[in-house]
């Protein structure tokens, strides 16, 4: 019989190996880089690196701190009172993936949130350490959505291990493609590192594809799944070379910032701010829904390609 401190003890292994994980999943990488493909890593490479270890230490103490006491907090007052077994676990599952596919959504077409989470795009090659290139302002943000976990009567250890896991397997679908890309038996139940190449690719067709971070059952569902057509691009629409630590960090902000300034319309001032990533006023052209609508039909793609490449 599985006891609550079964559990316990499952996420304390979890916690106290996963460093050791990533330490040795980054340095084989980089290891069969240097050895098979000859290549030595770059400026960007230490820039993942370094926030890396500045969003964890930030992110560790000030998460753990505000959702270790929300957390339990929530369970007390939640809606359903659940037995601690293996389908509360695979309903706290579904609940899980579906906020993260929810918010990861969010995150690509509101605009104020893309300024953190372009941070994590802005990378213009893929390897392990682009995982752990994120903004170190996004201390909490839209993960104050997981309280719905609890609140439905899931135990917060049981998110606590489904987040642990789900960070372990994030290092490995950022694996570069010339090291492991496609597993095609494996994409039909969890995602694979080509899948998630294409997520971080800027290529007119993968644009805003594949959210989904563990399965791929809610891109298929909302039609935001993409297969490999063509070669990645990495970056974004607008970063296509290298860039330093504090510019990674910012300048997406300036953007918004000068935006804003530029428009007297107070209306359209706010718009800013929550519209997606690349709207004016009067002017959707370098918003990924157009450009991709714009590149299908350059293509003269039938209609119902047309329809998965817009949303």
């Amino acid at each position: 019989m599985i006891t609550p401190s079964s559990y316990q003890n499952f996420f304390a292994f979890l916690k106290q190996w996963m460093p050791y994980y990533v330490v040795v999943m980054i340095s084989i990488e980089m290891a069969v880089h240097l050895i098979v493909f000859k290549r030595t890593y770059s400026k960007e490479t230490w820039v993942n690196i370094a926030t890396g270890v500045i969003s964890i230490v930030i992110q560790a103490f000030l998460k753990t701190l505000f959702f270790a006491g929300l957390y339990p907090f929530i369970y007390e007052h939640r809606i359903w009172d659940l037995e601690l077994n293996g389908y509360m676990v695979l309903l706290g599952f579904f609940m899980y993936t579906f906020i993260q596919f929810g918010t990861h959504f969010l995150y690509h077409k509101v605009r104020l949130l893309w300024c953190l989470h372009e941070v994590h795009h802005s990378a213009t090659k893929m390897d392990a350490t682009t995982g752990l290139r994120t903004s170190i302002f996004d201390i909490v943000s839209l993960d104050i959505l997981y309280i719905l976990i609890p609140l439905a009567g899931v135990h917060p250890i049981v998110y606590f291990i489904l987040y642990s896991l789900n960070k372990i397997w994030g290092t490995f679908i950022h694996f570069s493609e010339k090291i492991v890309s496609r597993i095609p038996f494996l994409e039909y139940i969890l995602v694979t590192p080509g899948m998630h190449q294409i997520h971080h690719a800027c290529n007119p067709c993968y644009l805003d594809k594949n959210y989904g971070e563990v399965i791929p059952w809610w891109d298929r569902i909302f039609s935001t799944y993409a297969q490999p057509t063509e070669s990645p691009v990495y970056g974004t629409t607008l970063i296509k070379s290298e860039i330093g630590f504090w510019e990674a960090q910012v300048h997406e902000f300036r953007s918004l910032w000068k935006d804003v300034k530029n428009v007297n319309s107070l209306a359209n001032k706010i718009k800013y701010f929550f519209m997606p990533p690349g709207w004016h006023p009067g002017n959707i052209t370098e918003t990924s829904r157009y450009i991709q609508k714009k590149y299908s039909e350059d293509l003269h793609l039938p209609d119902v390609l047309t329809n998965q490449l817009t949303e």
